[in-house]
């Protein structure tokens, strides 16, 4: 007979991020996310890697892991730190891939977007609300067509 146990507790919210005011129109281009550059966090005592739909993506231009990219994150000194080096907005989910290996990942590069659905990483490597700077320097790239309703 079946049976079900109490207990437990709530869990972490776990799941892809939709950031896209509409899907009419969007363009993506394909790159090389490195596993390195992505931080590590903890989901229900779990350390693992998650890339989510939303955070916004820059070239990485030294060290190692150069001509790939990695999320955009204050305080790292590998070129992911500058705004002239944002490619986009990841499209894809990663929910533990990333422990394992670099992957390739879709990046939007033309689309109308959600600001507040956006991410960015500060310096400790937690995701944070796309800010007005960013979005800003995201909307003026050359050869992008974002924009943010």
């Amino acid at each position: 007979m079946p049976s079900f146990s109490k207990g437990g507790g709530f869990r972490t919210p776990f799941g892809s991020n939709e950031y896209l005011r509409s899907t009419k129109g969007v363009k993506k281009e394909s790159y090389t996310v490195a596993a390195s550059t992505v931080p590590n966090e903890t989901i229900d005592g779990v350390v693992q890697k998650m890339l989510k739909p939303g955070e916004i993506m820059a070239k990485i231009t030294s060290g190692g892991e150069s001509g790939k990219v990695g999320p955009f994150m204050a305080g790292v000194t590998d070129g992911r730190q500058t705004l002239a080096n944002i490619v986009g907005i990841n499209d894809t989910w990663l929910p533990w891939q990333l422990m394992e290996h670099d992957n390739e990942i879709a990046v939007t590069y033309d689309a109308t977007a959600v600001q507040a659905w956006c991410f960015e990483r500060d310096a400790a490597g937690a995701r944070i609300v796309l800010t007005n700077t960013t979005a800003a320097a995201l909307v003026a790239q050359k050869g992008m067509g974002v924009t943010f309703k």
